[in-house]
């Protein structure tokens, strides 16, 4: 036997086990910096809030029905080599009509006017359905800018009167397998607003300010997007009407949207 001590006895209790806290329940350390952390643990996220109920609008695709091929559109001579005819190609999915107006306004009811009628009437043309048309005022019915001031013909005059306009009318089908989404469509009309803009040879060139597209009575403003339509005068940029930025409509234009082919319809 060991020598246990001077005075003999028992020998000593061993020392206890090593405490498990995980199988003993005993609390964890609390580290203060750490507040709600503990070995093993993470900080529980934030209540979620309630969602707000968001407020949701069906779109509606509007269809004109005719597309104008705005690289077309020009002025050719009239025959009797003073007044100048408005000439364009487009395509047409139905039957309708296109009148011309020069000096074109928008009264307080919307509806187009011309306001030097007794100088220049308006001229309606009909047209079939088809693509890869081509529309050109008749003879003698075309405008002799040596009648005007140039800002006359260049600028949009004071209460929105506009050098030249033209007014496309499209027959609705009523054939809901042709028309698809859009057989609800009772009446179309698509109007274009221009000014004349001189080119480098110094002739006369037409260059699209505004456009407006009629469906059933509801009024919409249609935004050129880069690249598409573009006009035959795209080199002169005197005039910078209808060239605000895509996005907030106000600021000049320093933003590029290209659309899904979906949103591509004429």
């Amino acid at each position: 036997m060991g020598n246990f001590g001077s005075r003999g006895g028992a020998p000593p209790p061993p020392p206890p086990p090593a405490l498990q806290a995980h199988l003993h329940g005993v609390r964890p350390p609390y580290y203060p910096r750490y507040p709600g952390w503990s070995p093993g643990t993470a900080p529980l996220p934030p209540p979620l809030g309630v969602p707000a109920s968001v407020e949701r609008h069906r779109t509606v695709a509007v269809h004109a029905g005719v597309n104008i091929k705005g690289d077309t559109l020009r002025l050719e001579p009239d025959d009797d080599g003073r007044g100048l005819l408005l000439a364009f190609s487009f395509d047409a999915d139905a039957p309708g009509s296109i009148t011309v107006y020069f000096f074109a306004q928008e009264d307080e009811e919307l509806i187009l006017k011309a306001t030097k009628e007794n100088l220049l009437k308006p001229v309606t043309i009909t047209f079939n359905k088809g693509h890869d048309q081509e529309f050109k005022q008749p003879c003698g019915t075309g405008i002799d800018v040596s009648q005007f001031e140039e800002s006359e013909l260049t600028k949009v005059g004071e209460g929105g009167i506009f050098p030249v306009a033209f007014k496309v009318d499209v027959a609705v089908s009523n054939n809901q397998e042709l028309e698809g989404a859009h057989d609800n469509e009772a009446s179309k009309c698509l109007v274009k607003f221009a000014i004349l803009a001189k080119k480098g040879n110094a002739k006369y060139g037409v260059r699209i300010v505004q456009q407006i597209l009629w469906v059933n009575g509801t009024r919409y403003v249609l935004q050129e997007i880069y690249g598409i339509g573009n006009t035959a005068d795209d080199n002169n940029h005197e005039d910078e009407s209808g060239k605000e930025c895509v996005v907030c409509l106000s600021e000049p234009r320093d933003t590029t949207v290209l659309p899904c082919r979906h949103m591509v319809q004429y």
